[in-house]
């Protein structure tokens, strides 16, 4: 087993001290933007639920807007994004394929459902407000959309998918997670029950469609 050095490991430490000071502050935004809305939310009082002085929050966060995003991109799994897409671009047939696909649906249905208060607590005011709007849109959603066209380009080449217009494609599955969660939300009680069901639908929705089978 490879040693490592005392600056590698005191790097590696402080790393580990300033994720586990950021995910402190974005638990304690997120209770404090469920509870008041982000217009109405200070910083003092979401550093007051973090038990830290509210200087402390700005070494990890300039503004509320990144408070905000920082919320979106922890439950977009940003950081982890590419990992867990590398997988999808080293499937070796339609069937590793499928496989994957409903995995990764599954995890990311987990996630959401993990995590349901802090999209309720930051979906209204991300939705309303433009400038929130534009910055999820490039610093989270085209990021993840630029690692994922090469996968379903891939896929589509080797005949897994058919041939569609990838742009587009990439982007029905998201929307179909983010509406079958926005339902849940609303108490659709057809979603709350069977919501442990969906990888398989969804992924059976992709691939095969929801056409009549026909014998051949």
């Amino acid at each position: 087993m490879r040693k490592i050095g005392k600056t590698a490991l005191r790097a590696q430490v402080a790393a580990q001290l300033v994720d586990a000071r950021r995910t402190q502050i974005l638990e304690a935004a997120t209770q404090v933007f469920a509870k008041k809305g982000f217009h109405r939310a200070t910083i003092r009082e979401i550093a007051s639920v973090a038990g830290i002085a509210d200087g402390t929050i700005y070494i990890y966060f300039k503004s509320k807007p990144d408070l905000l995003l920082g919320i979106l991109k922890q439950l977009n799994e940003s950081e982890r994004r590419a990992v867990d897409l590398a997988p999808g671009l080293s499937a070796g047939g339609a069937m590793d394929v499928r496989s994957y696909f409903a995995e990764y649906v599954r995890h990311r249905l987990m996630v959401v459902d993990d995590n349901m208060r802090a999209f309720q607590a930051v979906l209204p005011d991300l939705l309303s407000n433009a400038v929130l709007r534009k910055r999820y849109l490039r610093e989270v959603i085209e990021p993840t959309f630029r690692l994922a066209e090469p996968m379903f380009q891939q896929w589509m080449e080797a005949g897994v998918i058919r041939h569609v217009n990838v742009a587009l494609a990439m982007r029905a599955v998201p929307a179909l997670i983010l509406g079958m969660m926005v339902l849940r939300m609303m108490g659709d009680t057809a979603v709350e029950q069977s919501w442990a069901d969906l990888p398989a639908l969804v992924t059976s929705m992709i691939f095969d469609g929801l056409g009549k089978e026909t014998a051949k």
